[in-house]
């Protein structure tokens, strides 16, 4: 009976620690960590700014070679931003990644766009002169 009994426990063990794991169940690598701390101390993510609803807006610029390969259905495409300047735009407030309202959405993408506008000197050229191309 005892040997039955350490027998399931090991066995029960092995399960459990065979399917524990870090990630998604694809085993892809993830791009973006799941822990603010992570983000906020990775050498990668650069914070840009603090939103006038208090999220922190924080940056990874990506090579289109890493854009590439990031799968369709991967959890990091939902901080993905793509363009002229692709990047990872992750927001966190009071230490958390956070899902975004729509009025926090618009926020965001209004920084984007302002971002975009400065890095690239034909959208600078066309704005300065009210939109219209010359």
């Amino acid at each position: 009976m005892r040997i039955t009994i350490v027998l399931g426990t090991v066995i029960l063990a092995l399960c459990l620690i065979g399917c524990s794991g870090e990630g998604d169940s694809s085993g892809a690598k993830r791009l973006v960590p799941t822990k603010a701390s992570e983000i906020a101390g990775s050498p990668d993510y650069k914070f840009e700014r603090t939103t006038k609803s208090g999220i922190q807006c924080y940056i990874r610029h990506l090579s289109p070679e890493v854009v590439a390969s990031i799968p369709a259905d991967s959890p990091d495409r939902e901080y993905l931003t793509t363009g002229k300047e692709p990047c990872f735009v992750v927001p966190i407030r009071n230490d958390k990644i956070v899902k975004l309202s729509k009025e926090e959405s618009a926020e965001i993408a209004a920084f984007m766009i302002e971002k975009m506008i400065e890095s690239d000197p034909e959208y600078k050229r066309i704005l300065g002169s009210g939109g219209r191309k010359q």
